[in-house]
């Protein structure tokens, strides 16, 4: 899929039903995502949507079709001490296109959202299942960096249990920020 086919803009109370049955298709996966799909209900949808209408972000990925592959939210937590932090990152995509460097062109619009959007937001908070490499790699080419490990917090669909990474992305106006945005260009001239 080339750029110039995916649109990327700000999700609607019209795009719920489309992005709930994203969220479906994705929870069937293995490590796809960590509500699984009884949990993704269009009451759930609801409350997110009114949350990051308030105070959070939300973008879709629309194909050439019309066909949204791609969601991305944050939001920030109510919480005046934590006004500082867009918190609970969660990013999909359909399936069928992951690999295809949509997460990528999510992200980077996102984020670039957030410094837009939310100029004194310092840091930009996901968690992931230890053993999502694949994940983790891309959230780490972000510029995001590994906080913590919380030993055995997910239990997976066959009862095991996994390690959850803490991660955060922190905005240039920070020194962390500018820390891994020269990292990203250190690793980025080694390849």
């Amino acid at each position: 899929m080339t750029e110039n086919t995916l649109i990327i803009r700000p999700a609607t109370r019209q795009d719920l039903n489309a992005i709930g049955t994203l969220h479906r298709t994705v929870a069937r996966i293995s490590q796809g995502i960590a509500r699984t799909e009884s949990e993704l209900t269009n009451a759930y949808f609801t409350d997110l949507f009114h949350t990051v209408e308030k105070h959070g972000l939300m973008l879709i990925a629309v194909d050439a079709a019309g066909q949204i592959i791609g969601e991305i939210h944050a939001a920030k937590s109510g919480l005046t001490v934590f006004d500082h932090n867009l918190i609970g990152l969660t990013i999909v995509v359909h399936p069928d296109v992951q690999g295809k460097g949509i997460g990528k062109q999510l992200f980077s619009a996102f984020l670039t959202d957030v410094q837009r959007r939310f100029p004194k937001v310092r840091r930009v908070e996901l968690e992931s299942r230890a053993s999502n490499e694949k994940s983790t790699g891309l959230y780490r080419s972000m510029g995001f960096v590994d906080e913590g490990r919380m030993k055995n917090k997910t239990r997976n669909a066959d009862s095991s249990f996994e390690d959850s990474l803490l991660m955060a992305w922190y905005g240039p106006q920070t020194e962390t920020g500018q820390q891994a945005l020269a990292n990203k260009d250190i690793n980025r001239q080694t390849r």
